[in-house]
């Protein structure tokens, strides 16, 4: 017979393991914490459009200056990119990815995770991805499409460690209002008998995209998108991109 300890740390080891799987989320072994922005070198605002460099990514990602109360870890993964069993859902498994390889194809990219102090496992990867073209538009559209075609869930192949991930059932989730253009979804993956759901944002900043990869490790039905980090990343990139305040 279980006990109650058992029962409530379950979740917590299905939902690290299945984390450990994906290339979103995970850092290096000797990760960095994220510099505050008093420490981070300034940089020179860009004109609307222009296609960011991995570190004018980087310097658009929060801080913990910027979001109080989260603590941040810089994401240097080897890149790894899943493929998907149904090709439909091509543009999800990409969501899971790490580095510049997807379709279309990123020109630059960087992460971030963040740890909530008020909300205790629960934890939100920030991914940037700038694109040449209409990439960052045509991104957008086909995770859209995406939601919708691969509602009966999907499988991905390699990923971390060779690992194969199923998620049987993606849906729509709550619209992000910000940026350009965004699509939010839940994709519930399982791992050892347990649904575990994960929420993920991607927004448009001209031809930037952030993407939001949330999971709560001990009570995965509130892995909920935190708004303030949501908006702090969202009017920091805007800023970056040419469109903040002068």
């Amino acid at each position: 017979m279980k006990t109650l300890t058992s029962r409530r740390l379950a979740p917590a080891v299905t939902a690290a393991a299945l984390l450990a799987a994906l290339a979103t989320g995970c850092s290096s072994s000797d990760p960095a914490p994220a510099k505050d922005a008093k420490d981070a070198k300034p940089t020179a605002e860009q004109p609307a459009g222009a296609v960011l460099t991995a570190a004018q990514l980087k310097a658009a990602l929060v801080t913990p200056a910027d979001a109080k109360g989260f603590e941040g870890v810089d994401n240097t993964p080897a890149p790894v990119r899943p493929k998907s069993d149904k090709p439909e859902c091509g543009p999800l498994a990409d969501a899971t990815a790490s580095g510049t390889a997807r379709t279309p194809e990123a020109k630059a990219w960087s992460s971030r995770s963040y740890s909530s102090g008020a909300t205790p496992g629960l934890s939100t990867t920030t991914s940037l991805f700038s694109y040449e073209g209409e990439g960052a538009q045509q991104t957008l559209d086909s995770m859209r499409e995406a939601v919708t075609d691969c509602a009966g869930g999907f499988s991905t192949s390699g990923n971390n460690g060779g690992a194969t991930v199923k998620y049987v059932s993606v849906k729509p989730g709550d619209s992000a209002k910000a940026a350009e253009d965004s699509v939010s979804w839940v994709m519930t993956g399982e791992a050892g008998g347990t649904q575990i759901p994960m929420h993920l944002t991607a927004v448009r900043e001209d031809n930037t995209v952030a993407l939001f990869f949330t999971i709560h490790l001990t009570d995965p039905s509130k892995s909920k998108l935190p708004q303030d980090l949501f908006d702090s990343q969202t009017a920091k990139l805007a800023e970056h991109a040419g469109k903040g305040a002068s």
